[in-house]
């Protein structure tokens, strides 16, 4: 078998579009093009990392009011849209939402191909949360928001709701901008 024509080390075992010969795996997937290669058997898509998306620190979050407010108001329209729902929002469900919101904000991708409509219509409610609460807030500050918003999730996240629950009574639901209701 022929060697690979890109890196000339490896054994080329993969017809490529691009260069029109076998190539090996390792530059199959370091060379892919998603316009070129997506109809290729090969082809996946790249996967986002969200532990690399900047995000603030829970400390720097807590020390600095305007943070804490912004924050404060992802959460509560999360928690305003597990009401609505009534009450069906797992844990995995509000981090997944986050995560499509940093594919917005941060990655500049809209795909919600393949998920499901609570999430859809998640991610809807809470951008027009954003669009309203944090209209003069500069993005990067949001993806720090919703960087760390996962993260916290993510950690406090064992077996279904314990993010959802933690976060119905200490943050609450948001009803307009600015105003949450808190349990007593």
């Amino acid at each position: 078998m022929a060697k690979c024509p890109i890196c000339n080390s490896r054994q080329g075992k993969r017809k490529c579009f691009l260069v029109d010969d076998l190539i090996c795996s390792r530059c199959c997937v370091s060379k892919r093009k998603a316009e070129v290669c997506s109809e290729c058997g090969f082809y996946q898509k790249p996967k986002i990392k969200y532990n690399n998306v900047p995000a603030y620190s829970t400390s720097e979050m807590e020390s600095n009011m305007d943070l804490e407010s912004y924050g404060n108001s992802v959460e509560g329209a999360l928690c305003a849209y597990d009401i609505e729902i009534g009450n069906m929002l797992n844990d995995s469900d509000a981090i997944r939402i986050i995560e499509l919101l940093i594919n917005i904000h941060h990655f500049n991708v809209q795909d919600t191909e393949g998920e499901s409509q609570t999430i859809i219509n998640g991610v809807g409610f809470i951008e027009g949360t954003i669009k309203e609460d944090l209209k003069d807030v500069n993005n990067d500050v949001i993806v720090k928001i919703l960087g760390v918003i996962r993260f916290v999730a993510k950690r406090r996240s064992k077996t279904g709701k314990e993010y959802m629950r933690i976060i119905h009574q200490y943050v609450g639901p948001r009803i307009s901008s600015g105003i949450r209701i808190l349990k007593r």
